[in-house]
């Protein structure tokens, strides 16, 4: 019966069949009359009967099962002798809009984690905890759709805990948050399809590129602003993260709606390609692992949220790519734990999307459960969906992999070793959402320790960082990238560094990017190679033409202390030591500065970028000259044992051969 009047009206406008996308349909512009719905009931998404009889058949039978209901309790109870999210938003916050965004994830952390306390306990404390977060959220001003990304989440968190917790609450109670649903996030939503529609057919963006083909105006004829309003037909987390939030609200009231509720997703799920396009073709995400495993979590939760409400998922969970999610991020993520966090990607985030991966497509090595496993911060979906114990990380194969749709490559000694060596090294595309300027980066860890960091994200707030300042910041620009550098200049943004050549052989991996595009020189004029010789050292060799002739700089940032003896280095960190030797050219010498954007060229806003406190510049400088030049740094734990690394001279294009021929592998030198 919940399913009735909404499935009637999605087969009745659009659908024949349900795969791929379905004309468009004009926004109905009459009142939808929410009170009618009072009483109609409430939809179960996801977290349905069946799947509570399923949970706790498992408790009973996985101790690892029983662990996660325990944590989600813990989680739930530690949250009912806090102040509500909407108490803190009026008191602390002083109904900052900018707060309730800055909080939006917590919501839908907290409000899932105390409904499913109640449902899994059956205690009153928590619906009538659930209750008090629901209707102080309902009964705000506003959830502010000029961010429409922070609305998306509390419209999650709204829609997911009514749903839960439906029948906790009264016919009136019902009433109140099917409103705010509809008023606050349903019908903004829906003008914000239509304004993009009227746009899009103008031609000012277009879907599946995030950049324009012609600058946007800061405010449209009607004068409605532009900002925060481009996410339905651009290609970047917002799409997949503003999507799920819609569809699962248009579920939520659908009983009440249903003619909303299905122009809604019918609109969401057209939408949705564009941002589900980015997992094509193998699975790596463009704006960095942290935000890929957000859009993984989210796209699993709209596809779960449809199955359970129409029995169908449009055909979403069919995108190019996505099965292949789960290798990207396990193979970005270093044995330190870290992740390889290019763009403006932090080292940690949720692997909740993992577990989900693992079971819809038949990949149980994506069930990442060990005891090196970061903790997921949504407890309630990590119960849902973790209904088996996987394969433990030590059976994981390979232990290398190149995602050719980016231009990634993972490298590492051992799965089930945490002071197994890895590198991951970057050329790919520059031209996405949250890019660096950043072809030829890379990161190692080695010794239960990262050695070469990638800094991350900066400030968010700095001017222009998001447009057209972005690359006048230390931590976007190439000169905070662990790459070259010619005359302190930056990469292209336009531009597209690639692969050309990846192998696995015994006591040698490697890979060779031609990077020459991100410099405007022709191909072939700088290439970078990366490599894991005998699982124990990682050398990196650089070869320029003659027709490069700049000066040119080699950067690996570092928070270890570093002592330098010409052509050797010495980094120690955490009681552990690794030493970095130049190999080529023969008179070059090792040389540290300060990675404080106050003290380097990029130091626009210098007092609002992060200070890269305690981070230095490991650099080899390399003059000016015609003839061909090749740079070679190794890095490795023992300085004893360098022949066992490096035996004779090599260049980028004998790797191949040399490696096949000799074992260990070859060496960089002049």
């Amino acid at each position: 019966m919940l399913r009735s009047s909404l499935t009637v009206f999605l087969a009745a406008m659009f659908f024949l069949p349900f795969a791929g996308a379905a004309p468009r349909l004009q926004a109905q512009t009459e009142t939808q009359d929410v009170a009618r719905g009072a009483g109609a009931g409430v939809p179960q998404i996801i977290l349905n009967d069946a799947a509570l009889a399923r949970l706790e058949e498992l408790r009973q039978r996985h101790p690892a099962i029983a662990r996660d209901h325990d944590v989600l309790i813990a989680a739930a109870r530690s949250y009912l002798d806090e102040p509500t999210i909407a108490e803190e938003f009026h008191t602390t916050y002083k109904d900052d809009p900018a707060a309730l965004h800055g909080m939006s994830e917590k919501a839908v952390e907290r409000l899932t984690a105390i409904a499913m306390a109640w449902r899994l306990t059956g205690e009153d404390r928590y619906a009538a905890r659930g209750r008090d977060e629901l209707l102080g959220l309902a009964q705000l001003n506003s959830w502010y759709p000029a961010h429409f990304l922070g609305l998306s989440r509390i419209t999650l968190a709204v829609a997911l805990g009514y749903s839960w917790l439906g029948d906790a609450l009264t016919d009136q109670e019902q009433q109140v948050i099917q409103a705010a649903l509809v008023n606050y996030a349903l019908k903004p939503g829906m003008a914000i399809y239509d304004k993009d529609q009227q746009y899009f057919d103008t031609g000012w963006t277009r879907p599946q590129d995030w950049v324009p083909p012609v600058a946007v105006p800061a405010t449209l004829p009607d004068g409605t602003a532009t900002s925060d309003i481009t996410w339905p037909v651009a290609s970047f987390n917002w799409n997949i993260v503003c999507n799920t939030g819609l569809i699962v609200a248009a579920l939520a009231v659908s009983e009440a709606v249903p003619e909303l509720a299905a122009q809604v997703i019918e609109r969401a799920q057209i939408s949705l390609r564009n941002g589900l396009a980015l997992f094509a073709p193998d699975g790596a995400w463009p704006e960095g692992p942290m935000y890929g495993a957000l859009s993984a979590r989210d796209t699993a939760i709209l596809v779960t949220a449809l199955d359970s409400v129409l029995d169908h998922d449009f055909d979403l969970s069919e995108a190019a790519g996505l099965p292949g999610f789960g290798d990207y991020l396990l193979h970005m993520t270093g044995p330190t734990g870290l992740l390889f966090n290019y763009g403006d990607s932090d080292t940690v985030t949720d692997p909740v999307a993992l577990s989900w991966l693992a079971h819809r497509f038949g990949r149980p090595d994506y069930d990442w459960h060990g005891s090196d496993a970061p903790e997921s911060s949504h407890p309630a979906f990590n119960l849902l969906w973790r209904y088996g114990t996987g394969i433990s990380p030590q059976v994981r194969e390979p232990k290398a992999l190149w995602f050719g749709g980016r231009g990634l490559v993972a490298i590492r000694s051992a799965w089930n070793d945490p002071d197994a060596t890895f590198v991951g090294f970057k050329a790919g595309p520059l031209q996405s959402h949250h890019n660096n300027l950043d072809a030829g980066t890379f990161v190692i860890d080695a010794k239960g320790v990262r050695w070469a960091i990638d800094l991350g994200l900066g400030n968010y707030q700095l001017p222009g960082y998001f447009t057209s300042n972005r690359f006048d910041y230390y931590r976007t620009a190439t000169i905070g990238q662990n790459t070259l550098t010619f005359e302190r200049a930056n990469q292209q943004v336009t531009s597209r560094a690639f692969v050309e050549d990846f192998s696995q052989v015994p006591g040698f991996t490697f890979a060779i990017a031609d990077l020459s595009d991100a410099y405007g020189a022709a191909p072939g004029a700088i290439r970078r190679g990366v490599a894991l010789i005998n699982d124990r050292a990682v050398l990196i060799q650089d070869e320029l033409t003659s027709a490069v002739v700049e000066q040119v700089a080699w950067t690996m940032h570092t928070k270890a202390e570093v002592s330098l003896d010409g052509a050797q280095a010495v980094l120690k960190q955490g009681g552990k030591e690794m030493t970095a030797l130049i190999l080529s050219p023969a008179d070059a010498r090792f040389e540290l500065r300060s990675a404080n954007p106050c003290d380097t060229d990029y130091n626009a806003e210098c007092g609002a970028q992060n200070p890269n406190a305690g981070i230095q510049r490991l650099m080899v400088s390399v003059e000016a000259q015609q003839s061909p030049r090749r740079i070679a740094v190794l890095i490795l734990s023992d300085p004893a044992q360098v022949d066992l690394y490096v035996p004779r001279v090599a260049r980028l294009d004998d790797w191949r051969l040399a490696a096949t021929l000799t074992n260990p592998a070859p060496r960089g030198g002049d």
